[in-house]
């Protein structure tokens, strides 16, 4: 029996002291899209994830605990998490959401990425995961309102 895929990730961005945008990027080192550049995130679990309050998929627990997983980073303030971008098409569907930090934070190695950092708008590395560019132009016009 086929499943339909279902999973979530989080752009985790601040503002420098000079006004620039950043945001946490890493180059994946396995599969799916190996060697290409993404935003932390991954697949729903049932037992980790659950559903929400309305019993629905809780894709924002997806997205906290494979950002935990994947760059060991903690959302200290989940109703923090911005819904930015989603993708529903027969058989996948996908949330990303922005977390804004105070300041940028070094994330420890995580085996699933290669490289973790910090880049702005005008230095997004190559090549990236599908959709990554999409999130990234929703991420700017998100920031500038």
């Amino acid at each position: 029996m086929y499943l339909p895929y279902h999973g979530a990730g989080i752009i985790f961005w601040t503002i420098s002291e000079t006004g620039e945008v950043s945001f946490l990027m890493g180059k994946r080192s396995m599969p799916p899209q190996n060697h290409r550049w993404s935003f932390p995130g991954g697949t729903w679990e049932r037992a980790k994830d659950g559903y929400d309050t309305k019993g629905k998929i809780s894709y924002k627990e997806t997205a906290i605990r494979e950002c935990q997983e994947e760059v060991g980073l903690d959302v200290p303030s989940p109703g923090n998490l911005f819904p930015l971008w989603s993708l529903d098409v027969p058989g996948f569907h996908y949330r990303v959401y922005t977390y804004r930090l105070q300041k940028q934070v070094t994330p420890p190695y995580i085996s699933e990425f290669s490289q973790a950092r910090w880049v702005t708008f005008s230095t997004v590395p190559s090549p990236t995961v599908t959709f990554v560019r999409t999130q990234i132009r929703r991420l700017k016009q998100h920031v500038k309102h």
